[in-house]
């Protein structure tokens, strides 16, 4: 089989043009790799043409807790990391699976992916001070650095829950190595 779909898909971060290599080579008699690509897909951007983006949605949450200050009393925060870990697909019991934790890696590395792109591509997020002049390339990548630290290391251990999030810290480490080679000692591991 030609895996050089499964390598343009996972780089592709389009939706749309994902979704179309996706439909190409999938065929009916599905592969165990493909329904959990397609069981991916509809988690990530639902059933039909692709709106939103449900993982980078989450990404959101996660720095947005990982930002918050309060003391957690109830556990809503934890409770709202636990919903953030199923919405992935961070379930246990599916990561007992080797070929569906390889798969959603990759998907999770595609997030990150999107996440950088639309962060270097953000006027707000690369320019200084009220808009007025843009950042180094150094200073754009330390940025881009610091959120995902803030995502995927700093909020899991703020909610005492790193081993529910460990493939995503994973995934984050990979996209970040792939679009910043020898850049990863920017990164805050906790």
């Amino acid at each position: 089989m030609d895996n050089a779909w499964i390598i343009a898909f996972y780089k592709e971060t389009d939706p749309v043009k994902r979704l179309e290599l996706l439909k190409e080579n999938t065929g009916d008699g599905e592969s165990e790799e493909d329904k959990y690509r397609k069981q991916l897909w509809v988690a990530r951007h639902g059933k039909r043409t692709p709106v939103k983006d449900e993982f980078m949605r989450c990404l959101m949450e996660m720095k947005y807790l990982a930002e918050g200050t309060t003391v957690d009393l109830g556990g809503k925060r934890r409770k709202q990391g636990a919903k953030i870990a199923a919405t992935l697909g961070l379930s246990e019991s599916l990561l007992q699976e080797k070929v569906y934790k390889e798969i959603l890696l990759q998907e999770l590395q595609n997030v990150f992916l999107k996440f950088i792109e639309v962060s270097r591509g953000g006027r707000a997020f690369t320019s200084l001070v009220f808009g007025m002049g843009q950042m180094s390339e150094e200073g754009v990548t330390k940025k881009i650095a610091q959120q995902i630290s803030m995502i995927a290391f700093h909020a899991p251990h703020l909610l005492h829950m790193e081993k529910e999030f460990g493939l995503l810290q994973e995934a984050a480490l990979g996209a970040f190595r792939q679009a910043y080679p020898n850049r990863e000692h920017f990164l805050k591991k906790q």
